[in-house]
């Protein structure tokens, strides 16, 4: 094998022009190459940059567009309708039935608040520096206190002539509750009253 490649190589006549076309030929092509994939390093920064904005644009148009397209919350359940009135006229025109007062109570009052719950019940809130006393009134036979409390001290008593059911602890009442005439009343008290003064208020209820 050997003897056939150096019978070939000798037959094989480099003569100085051919050996300077080559050398011209992969000098050109060296040349082409390093113009056409060699880039400054100057160019290739600002290539950089070009690229980091763009890039920086598609990740802000992401977040943009997800923002404006992320699911509503629910909607809030409104609360019921909860009105309040300057006076027991005003509250009785709005509510559809009559709204009765308290008359006499055991402490000077300071204010008074007319509030219709939903337009069914009735709410007057009489404040006064020692106490509190709030008066309910609605159609129908349920108890409208809103007070369920356990009371060691319960009593039943004629007013009026209807049932009045009292509630308290050791003698002392917070709760008074009724029904007359298809209306449910009640009378509470935040600080506890004594017997004759819970009978003595809902007597004065007109």
């Amino acid at each position: 094998m050997k003897n056939k490649y150096d019978e070939v190589m000798k037959n094989i006549e480099v003569t100085d022009e051919m050996r300077d076309r080559i050398l011209n030929n992969i000098s050109k092509l060296d040349l082409e190459k390093t113009s056409k994939k060699m880039i400054p390093f100057s160019q290739y920064k600002k290539y950089l940059s070009i690229a980091a904005c763009f890039a920086i644009l598609m990740v802000g148009s992401v977040i943009v567009y997800n923002t404006i397209h992320l699911p509503s919350e629910p909607p809030l359940q409104m609360t019921p309708n909860i009105v309040s009135y300057h006076s027991a006229a005003e509250l009785s025109d709005a509510i559809g039935f009559t709204a009765k007062e308290i008359q006499e109570l055991p402490f000077e009052t300071e204010s008074v608040k007319y509030t219709s719950y939903w337009g069914e019940l009735v709410e007057i809130k009489y404040a006064g520096s020692d106490n509190t006393a709030i008066f309910r009134m609605a159609s129908g036979d349920k108890d409208v206190s809103g007070y369920y409390d356990e009371f060691t001290s319960v009593e039943s008593h004629e007013i009026n002539g209807y049932d009045v059911t009292m509630k308290g602890n050791d003698g002392q009442y917070l709760i008074a509750v009724w029904q007359n005439n298809g209306y449910s009343y009640s009378v509470q008290f935040i600080e506890p009253v004594s017997q004759q003064v819970m009978l003595d208020t809902i007597q004065s209820i007109k």
